[in-house]
C-alpha cells in the first residue's frame, strides 16, 4: 500500500489545520483490494482555496493599544495625537513613527545622508556604485544604458519603440508623450499662465509652482494648520491646544504671549523681546547675589581693615577669557573679548580723527571723541579778542565773561532744545508744593542752569534745590517739551 498527502501552503497567519485537510480512504491500484485507505489531494488550486476560505473562523477581538477591536488586517495602529495610520506588521509601525520623532538612523558612509528606512538607504547608495553595476542593460542596438530594475528598462524600451503613454489631459489637446516630466513641462508652458513651472500646489487659493517635486511636498506642509504647536506649559493646560501652520507664526506666537520673563520677584515680571535680553539680565541677578555673599565675607574677614576695591560690573558672569600668552582679562561678551584682542593685542586703530592734517587714530570711539573735543573744538571755540601772543595759555583764553558767567548763560541762551531747570517755578507733575509758597515779594530767583539730558537735570535738582523727582516724570517732562519747541 501507497500512502500520498498533500499540503497547502498558506501564510503564517492563516495555519492549516485539520479541518483544512481532506482525508479520503483508497487504496493504490497494486494494491486496492487488500486496503482502502489512501490520500486524496485537491483537484485544483481552486478547490483548495475553497476550503481554506470555508475553515476560516469569525472576526474575534483582539487588544491593540490597549483596546478591544476587531481583528483587521492592519491591527498596529499608530499612538501619535491626530495619525490615523495603521499597519500590519510592528516592524512598518515603527519605521512610520520615526516620521513624527524625527528619528534617521540609516545613514550614507559615504555623504553622511540619513534615512527613515534601510531600503530608502538601499536605494540611495546605488547611487554612488558605476553604471557598470547596473543588472539590466538596454537590447536595443546602439544603446548601452543600463538600469536598476526591469520595470526602470521597460519604461526605457518605450522610447525606442515611439510609444507615448502619457497623454495630455486638457480638453481639446492632442499631444502625447513618452515621458512623465515631457508632459508636466507641456501643461505649464502651454496650458498654464507664464511662468508657471512643472509642480504646482493644488491647494485652494494657492498658485504656487515649483521645479521639483521634493520643493512642492516642502511646499504644502505650510497648508497643514496643525503643522505645529504650542508646547509652553500655559497653552499645555488649556482644553484646545493652539496650532500653528508655519514655524514663522509660532514664534511670533511665543514673543507676544509668553515672552521671556526675569524670575525674580523684585524686577515684577519684566519681559524682554529676544531671550539672549534675559540671559544677559539675570547676570546682573547672579551678579548681585554674588557680591552681597562676598560682602559678607569680607565683612567678618577683614575686621575693619577697607574693602577691596569692586571690579566695575561686577566678576560674575566673565565667561570669555581672553587666550593671548600671559593676559588675564576675562569679559561678559564676547563682543568685549574681540574689541579688547583687537585692541591690545593686534593694536589696530579704526577710529582715525577726521580733521585735516591730524593724524591721530585710536582703539576706542569714545576716546576718538574725546580728542575730537579737546584737541580740535576747543580751537574753533576760541575767543578771538583774546591775546594771540600769550604763549602760556596753550589754547585756553580766560575773559572777564568766562569767568563771571556770563557767556554760560548766552550759549545757552541759543539753544532751543536744551533742559533749562524749572526751579523754583515746578510743573505740578514734580508733586512738590514749592510754587504754593511762593509770593510776589519773594526774592528767590529762577534757576538758570541747562541741561543736554533728562538725567543730568534730575541729579541737578536733587543736589542743588533738594528736590528728588522720579525718573519717568523727569523724562516724560523732558519730551513733552521737546515735543513742543519742534512743533513751534
Amino acid at each position: 500500500m501507497s500512502l500520498t498527502a498533500t499540503t497547502v501552503l498558506g501564510k503564517r497567519k492563516n495555519r492549516v489545520t485539520p479541518e483544512t485537510l481532506l482525508l479520503q480512504l483508497s487504496a493504490s491500484e497494486s494494491n486496492h483490494e487488500q486496503s482502502d485507505v489512501s490520500w486524496q489531494e485537491p483537484e485544483s488550486e481552486v478547490e483548495s482555496s475553497k476550503i481554506l476560505l470555508n475553515s476560516k473562523q469569525k472576526s474575534e477581538l483582539v487588544s491593540v493599544n490597549n483596546s478591544l477591536v476587531k481583528n483587521v488586517e492592519k491591527k498596529y495602529h499608530c499612538t501619535s495625537s491626530g495619525c490615523e495610520k495603521s499597519y500590519s506588521k510592528p516592524c512598518r509601525l515603527e519605521e512610520h513613527e520615526r516620521s513624527h520623532t524625527g528619528e534617521r538612523p540609516f545613514v550614507c558612509a559615504a555623504c553622511s545622508k540619513s534615512y527613515l528606512r534601510e531600503t530608502h538607504l538601499q536605494a540611495h547608495a546605488r547611487s554612488h556604485l558605476p553604471d557598470s553595476d547596473r543588472p539590466f542593460e538596454c537590447p536595443e542596438e546602439g544603446c548601452s544604458k543600463r538600469f536598476w530594475t526591469v520595470q526602470h528598462l521597460r519604461v526605457h524600451e518605450s522610447t525606442h519603440k515611439g510609444e507615448k503613454l502619457w497623454k495630455c489631459t486638457e480638453v481639446g489637446c492632442l499631444e502625447s508623450f513618452t515621458k512623465h516630466n515631457h508632459l508636466r513641462a507641456h501643461i505649464s508652458a502651454v496650458h498654464s499662465p507664464v511662468g508657471t513651472k512643472s509642480y504646482r500646489c493644488e491647494h485652494p487659493n494657492c498658485s504656487k509652482s515649483f521645479a521639483t517635486n521634493q520643493k512642492l511636498r516642502t511646499h504644502q506642509k505650510i497648508h497643514d494648520e496643525k503643522r505645529y504647536s504650542c508646547s509652553h506649559r500655559s497653552c499645555l493646560s488649556l482644553s484646545t491646544l493652539p496650532f500653528f501652520s508655519t514655524w514663522t507664526k509660532l514664534q511670533a506666537h511665543m514673543r507676544t504671549g509668553h515672552p521671556p520673563t526675569c524670575p525674580y520677584p523684585e524686577c515684577q515680571g519684566k519681559h524682554f523681546s529676544q531671550q539672549k535680553g534675559l540671559k544677559a539680565h539675570l547676570k546682573i541677578h547672579g551678579g548681585r547675589e554674588l557680591d552681597g555673599r562676598l560682602d559678607g565675607e569680607e565683612d567678618a574677614a577683614n575686621d575693619g581693615e577697607p574693602a577691596v576695591k569692586k571690579r566695575r560690573g561686577g566678576d560674575h558672569g566673565r565667561d570669555w577669557v581672553c587666550d593671548f600668552e600671559g593676559c588675564t582679562k576675562d569679559f561678559k561678551s564676547k563682543k568685549a573679548l574681540t574689541t579688547h584682542y583687537n585692541v591690545l593685542h593686534l593694536h589696530k586703530r579704526d577710529f582715525t580723527c577726521p580733521h585735516e592734517g591730524c593724524d591721530k587714530s585710536y582703539g576706542y570711539k569714545h576716546l576718538l571723541q574725546r580728542h575730537v573735543v579737546h584737541a580740535h573744538r576747543s580751537a574753533e571755540s576760541s575767543d578771538c579778542s583774546s591775546d594771540p601772543e600769550d604763549d602760556n595759555a596753550e589754547g585756553v583764553h580766560m575773559n572777564i565773561d568766562g569767568i563771571t558767567g556770563r557767556s554760560y548763560l548766552e550759549r545757552n541762551a541759543k539753544i532751543r532744545r536744551a533742559l533749562r531747570c524749572p526751579y523754583p517755578y515746578l510743573p505740578s507733575t514734580f508733586g512738590s508744593s514749592r510754587n504754593s509758597e511762593l509770593s510776589a515779594l519773594d526774592p528767590v530767583v529762577p534757576c538758570e542752569h541747562v541741561f543736554g539730558r533728562a538725567y543730568d537735570l534730575r541729579r541737578h535738582m536733587l543736589s542743588e534745590h533738594g528736590l528728588a523727582v522720579e525718573k519717568g516724570i523727569v523724562d516724560a517732562w523732558a519730551e513733552n517739551r521737546e515735543k513742543s519747541i519742534c512743533g513751534a
